[in-house]
C-alpha cells in the first residue's frame, strides 16, 4: 500500500510539474499561470449572455436594412450601411482583444453593451438614413469592444475542453430565444404600433433592451481570466507570425469576399421586389432562427466528432444556394427557403468557425486572435458589401431603372462566385494547430 502511495504522489508531482513547464513563455520572461480558474459564475449566465446579445446583433442583419430603405437610403447608402457597420465592429477589435488577454473580460463586456445599447436607442429614432449609417457606426463599435472579451471569456470558461459542442448549444439556445422573441413581437406589434415604420422602430429599440440586458449580466458575471503579473510583451499582431492562422486567414477572407458582395441585396429584394412588411420579415427571422436553433443545437456534437475543418466545409456549402433563392423571389414567403438553407449554414458552418478561432488562438491568446480575425473581415466585407452596392446602383441605371432585373443579374453571379469559393475552402483551410502554441510548448521544452 505504502509503495502505491508512493508511486501515486510521483505522478502526481510530474503531473505539476508538466503544467508548470507548458505554461512557460518564449524567452527568458518567467512563467506566467496562464489563469487561476474560478468558475464560480453558472454556465446559465453564458447562456443569457449570448441570447441577449444574439437578439441585439440580429437587428443588423434582419431589419436594419429595410428600415433604411423605408427611411429613403439609395443603392449605394445601402452597400455603406453594411459596409460602415463591418469596419466599425471590426477595426479596433485587435487592441480590444489584446486588452481583455491582458486586464480581463468583464469591463469590456460591459462598456461595449453599454455604447451598443445607446446607439440602437439612437437608431430607432433616425429620421432619415444618414443618421442610422452614423449610429450603426457607434453601434458597431460598441460591439468591437464587446465582442472578442465575449470570445475570450467562453475561451476561459472552457479551458481544456472540447468547445465545439458547448459552442453549438450557447448558440442553439440563443437562437430559440430570438425566434421566442419575435414570436411575441408578432403578436404585440398590431397593439401597440400601427404605422409600418414605427413597427421597425420597436423592434430596434428591442435589440436596445437586449443589449441593456447583456450589460446587467456583464455586470454579475464573474470573470475567471484573474492574472498574478502582466502577460509576456507581445504585439496586438502577434498571430500574424503563426503560419496557420495567415493560411486560415487567407482562405476564409476569400470566402468572406463574395459572400458580402449579396449583402446589399437581400434587404433591396425585401424591400423593393417582395415588399414584405414588418410582420412579414418577423416571419421570415423565426424561420431562420428556428432552423438555426436546430442547427447549433442538435447539430454542435458533430463539430467535435467531425472536427472544425470539415464541420466548416460543410456548412459553408449552404450559402451558394441563398443567392439563387432570392434571385427568383417575386413574394414574401419565396425567401423562406432561403432563410431555413442559411439557417443550415449560419447554425453548424458559423458556430464550427467561432470554434475554429477559440481553438486555435486558445485561452491565452483568444482574444487578440480573434481581434485580428475581426479587423481584416471587416476591412474585406467593407470591400465587398461596398462594391456590390457601387456595381448594382451602376447596373440598374443601365437597366432604366429596373431594379428586380438587375437584382436577379447580380445573385445569379454571385451564386457562382460563391461556388467557387467554397471549393477554396474545401480544398485549402487548414486544421486548427497553432503554429504559436507549439512554438511555445517546444521553446520551453
Amino acid at each position: 500500500m505504502t509503495d502505491l502511495k508512493n508511486v501515486i504522489s510521483l505522478y502526481e508531482n510530474m503531473v505539476e510539474l508538466r503544467s508548470i513547464v507548458e505554461e512557460e513563455p518564449i524567452g527568458d520572461t518567467p512563467a506566467i499561470p496562464e489563469m487561476s480558474v474560478d468558475k464560480r459564475s453558472p454556465k446559465a449566465i453564458f447562456y443569457l449572455i449570448q441570447a441577449f446579445l444574439s437578439f441585439g446583433e440580429n437587428l443588423g442583419y434582419q431589419y436594419l436594412p429595410i428600415y433604411t430603405r423605408r427611411l429613403g437610403a439609395t443603392e449605394t447608402q445601402m452597400g455603406l450601411l453594411t459596409s460602415v457597420q463591418n469596419v466599425s465592429k471590426t477595426i479596433f477589435q485587435p487592441s480590444f482583444g489584446r486588452m481583455s488577454d491582458k486586464y480581463g473580460r468583464k469591463k469590456f463586456m460591459l462598456i461595449g453593451a453599454f455604447i451598443a445599447m445607446t446607439a440602437s436607442t439612437i437608431m430607432a429614432f433616425a429620421q432619415n438614413p444618414v443618421q442610422v449609417i452614423v449610429a450603426i457606426g457607434f453601434n458597431a463599435f460598441g460591439i468591437s469592444i464587446l465582442f472578442p472579451a465575449w470570445q475570450g471569456a467562453i475561451a476561459d470558461y472552457t479551458h481544456g475542453l472540447k468547445r465545439g459542442g458547448f459552442m453549438g448549444r450557447l448558440l442553439g439556445v440563443s437562437y430559440i430565444y430570438i425566434s421566442l422573441a419575435l414570436i411575441s413581437y408578432v403578436f404585440l406589434v398590431p397593439l401597440v404600433a400601427t404605422e409600418e415604420i414605427q413597427q421597425f422602430r420597436l423592434i430596434i429599440i428591442m435589440a436596445a433592451v437586449n443589449f441593456a440586458l447583456v450589460a446587467f449580466m456583464s455586470y454579475i458575471l464573474i470573470d475567471i481570466r484573474h492574472l498574478d503579473r502582466p502577460l509576456q510583451r507581445e504585439s496586438i499582431f502577434t498571430p500574424l507570425k503563426d503560419p496557420v492562422y495567415r493560411k486560415f486567414l487567407a482562405v476564409v477572407l476569400y470566402w468572406w469576399f463574395f459572400m458580402s458582395l449579396a449583402w446589399s441585396y437581400f434587404p433591396l429584394v425585401i424591400a423593393d421586389v417582395v415588399k414584405a412588411t414588418p410582420i412579414e420579415v418577423a416571419y421570415m427571422a423565426i424561420t431562420a432562427t428556428v432552423i438555426q436553433a436546430f442547427a447549433s443545437y442538435r447539430l454542435a456534437d458533430h463539430i467535435d466528432r467531425f472536427g472544425e475543418r470539415k464541420s466548416i466545409s460543410i456548412g459553408f456549402v449552404s450559402f451558394t444556394v441563398v443567392p439563387l433563392t432570392y434571385a427568383f423571389a417575386t413574394e414574401w414567403w419565396h425567401v423562406i427557403p432561403a432563410q431555413m438553407i442559411s439557417g443550415i449554414g449560419i447554425g453548424f458552418g458559423f458556430t464550427a468557425l467561432r470554434s475554429y478561432i477559440i481553438e486555435i488562438g486558445g485561452s491565452k491568446r483568444a482574444g487578440n486572435y480573434q481581434g485580428i480575425y475581426q479587423l481584416l473581415w471587416g476591412i474585406v466585407t467593407f470591400t465587398g458589401s461596398f462594391s456590390g452596392g457601387l456595381l448594382l446602383d451602376w447596373y440598374v441605371d443601365y437597366l432604366g431603372g429596373d431594379i428586380s432585373k438587375a437584382l436577379t443579374t447580380g445573385l445569379l453571379i454571385i451564386a457562382a462566385f460563391r461556388l467557387s469559393s467554397n471549393i477554396i475552402i474545401y480544398k485549402f483551410l487548414p486544421e486548427p494547430i497553432s503554429g504559436l502554441q507549439e512554438q511555445d510548448i517546444y521553446t520551453t521544452r
